[in-house]
């Protein structure tokens, strides 16, 4: 009968301690786990000494004085004095058409000058004064022997006939690098026709876009460095000069900066911008 009872109880106590050791190390391994998330939660926030890298984006430098040169009347190209990347002066000639018909038209008119201008001594004669003393002959009756001799119209025509030879011949209208050239000898050019872009090298901007939130750091004035990506040694200063007041469809906003000497520098060149 002792036996009985002795057994249940026994298996009672085992069971009991049991238990105990269980909820022992439970204790132990949740109180690892908050540890470790309360150092990882920690390092997360943790301050950093580092200091922020600058604000960065990438832009395009944009050419803000150039001229598309071209030709002003349809005939055959005669000869093209320039390549891309040349240096020009302004008025230095960039081609020319053939214009054997213009000379001859202006020679044509010349001489008729010379036919009119003996027939205008015909007439002043015949009005009683001396063709060889014409500051006596009166101003009304020069008019009038200009008129009958056909000068002023012969004038009229020569005056013509060498615009249309000056317009055969195209220059640079100031100083720049020529680039984009179209035009090429033996080719029929029409009107309009381009021959090529002179580009003014003194006058660079940069066009970058930057976004909404970050468009309080560039103000016009703001102080900025341009860097190509062609030569990340290079490093040019630039200042804001317009924000364009429309945010597009990504959130961000288009931004000009004008280049200080932007020497080396080449319409359409990439470049990183910096703030300064």
């Amino acid at each position: 009968m002792q036996k009985r009872i002795w057994f249940p109880l026994a298996i009672a106590l085992l069971l009991t301690a049991c238990r105990q050791q269980s909820n022992s190390n439970d204790s132990q391994n949740t109180g690892l786990s908050s540890d470790t998330i309360s150092m990882t939660m920690s390092s997360r926030h943790a301050p950093d000494s580092t200091p922020p890298p600058p604000f960065q984006t990438m832009g395009k430098v944009v050419a803000m004085h150039y001229a598309d040169v071209k030709f002003e009347t349809t005939l055959p190209v005669l000869r093209v004095m320039v390549h891309n990347g040349d240096h020009v002066q302004r008025g230095q000639l960039l081609a020319e058409q053939d214009a054997t018909k213009q000379t001859n038209a202006v020679e044509q008119h010349q001489r008729e000058i010379e036919q009119a201008q003996l027939q205008m001594q015909d007439v002043i004669i015949s009005q009683g004064y001396d063709p060889e003393h014409i500051e006596n002959v009166p101003q009304r009756v020069r008019h009038i022997a200009e008129v009958k001799s056909g000068l002023l119209l012969a004038r009229e025509k020569l005056a013509a006939a060498r615009h249309e030879l000056k317009i055969t011949r195209v220059a640079a209208p100031f100083d720049g690098i020529v680039a984009n050239v179209t035009a090429h000898a033996g080719q029929l050019a029409q009107t309009g026709d381009i021959v090529c872009r002179v580009i003014s090298p003194l006058q660079m901007d940069v066009e970058f876009r930057v976004m909404e939130a970050d468009l309080s750091h560039f103000v016009v004035g703001t102080h900025l460095q341009v860097v190509p990506v062609a030569d990340e040694h290079a490093v040019y200063d630039a200042k804001v000069t317009e924000v364009n007041p429309i945010v597009d469809e990504k959130g961000t906003v288009m931004l000009r900066a004008h280049v200080a000497t932007p020497h080396q520098l080449f319409d359409g060149m990439h470049v990183t911008v910096l703030l300064k």
